[in-house]
């Protein structure tokens, strides 16, 4: 059994908490860690252990309220990593939500939307 990953949050670093047993798949909080890199490796590791024998649907969800340059290039790595595991026919959903004033954040999901074409949901965090 694949166990959890569980990163809790920090001044810098986001809280990850990915959980086959629970399907919880989530990346909360401000990412702007030292080493955006090493950091989100652990994140895709677990993440290509976990789709050797994932759940049947696999909601991913983002609720950022701040990420840097760096992380944004790992968050876009990752999100194309889930790209391809759609493409080979595993299904998959993206939740992004935002702070609804914050109109950047919302973009960035618009984003990211337009550039994958796996299912991205964007809301407004409630």
């Amino acid at each position: 059994m694949l166990k959890p990953l569980k990163i809790h949050s920090k001044h810098y670093l986001p809280q990850v908490i990915l959980d086959k047993e629970n399907a919880i798949f989530s990346i909360k909080g401000k990412s702007i860690p030292e080493d955006s890199n090493e950091f989100y490796s652990r994140v895709m590791s677990w993440l290509k252990d976990y789709f050797d024998d994932p759940n049947d649907e696999t909601i991913f969800t983002f609720e950022l309220e701040y990420y840097n340059s760096a992380s944004a290039r790992e968050i876009a790595n990752l999100i194309k990593f889930l790209q391809d595991k759609y493409d080979e026919g595993h299904k998959i959903r993206v939740k992004w939500f935002f702070i609804e004033e914050d109109e950047v954040m919302k973009e960035n999901g618009e984003d990211f939307s337009i550039l994958f074409s796996l299912p991205i949901e964007i809301q407004p965090k409630n």
